[in-house]
């Protein structure tokens, strides 16, 4: 703890910590208090957390929206770790990240609880708002003009994706959160080892760039080369992408 002290920050009650949609690049464990996760659009409780709970799980993956809205309900002492603090502080006590995990998947439970009894709702209530977020999600995307024509190749299933937009990620699906890479390579991963958010490939200038995201845990390479993560490599015609053991030919 004396090595946390310095990350601390006080909160009153009624204080927003961050909203669901805002960048998230901190992760929170709670000292004194008490917070709640809430769904931003009508309110919903998810969970009420207290001392010893974390949250800000998604700042361990480079430029995660958070999912949900963290609200202050009575005054708390928060410990507000950066990413780079604490990926260190994991290597270094493997015994706290157990402590995460287990807390986390505690926190994850409860806010499925929740979520299972939203899913009783009929489904005609549901299908408008879905359209909604669907729609939203068409305008925000940023497109590649179509004179550029790049793909990539899956070598296990030998599946085409045509790369559109200029920011793709590749990993596997979150059935917890619903969050789906651009790329979903779960199918062909059957083992589980990719990342549910495991490499970036953007679109800039004119080139194409790969790099690994923070989280990714079992290696990415570029023509048997380990990638450093965060770190951008330029693409070029039958370069071979592995995430982990499922090898990706990338085409021009």
């Amino acid at each position: 703890m004396d090595a946390l002290k310095k990350f601390i920050s006080k909160y009153a009650a009624g204080d927003i910590v961050y909203k669901k949609g805002d960048i998230q690049t901190d992760f929170f464990i709670i000292n004194k208090g008490k917070v709640q996760l809430k769904n931003n659009g009508d309110g919903q409780i998810l969970a009420t957390l207290a001392k010893g709970d974390f949250f800000g799980e998604e700042s361990l993956n480079s430029e995660q929206d958070a999912i949900y809205t963290v609200e202050v309900i009575e005054e708390s002492f928060l410990i507000k770790i950066p990413y780079v603090s604490l990926t260190e502080m994991l290597k270094q006590t493997p015994d706290i990240a157990l402590k995460i995990l287990k807390k986390l998947s505690e926190k994850h439970i409860k806010i499925q609880s929740v979520l299972m009894g939203m899913a009783a709702v009929p489904q005609a209530v549901k299908e408008k708002p879905a359209a909604k977020e669907a729609k939203k999600e068409d305008q925000t995307s940023e497109k590649i003009g179509g004179e550029v024509k790049a793909y990539l190749i899956i070598q296990r299933s030998n599946r085409l994706v045509q790369l559109t937009k200029t920011q793709t990620f590749l990993g596997r699906r979150d059935y917890t959160t619903g969050f789906v890479p651009d790329i979903d390579l779960t199918d062909e991963d059957e083992e589980k080892y990719i990342s549910r958010k495991h490499a970036k490939i953007q679109f800039k200038d004119g080139k194409f760039y790969l790099s690994e995201e923070p989280g990714a845990i079992n290696g990415t390479f570029l023509n048997g080369n380990k990638l450093q993560t965060g770190v951008k490599h330029e693409l070029h015609a039958e370069d071979e992408i592995t995430l982990c053991h499922l090898n990706v030919v990338f085409k021009v």
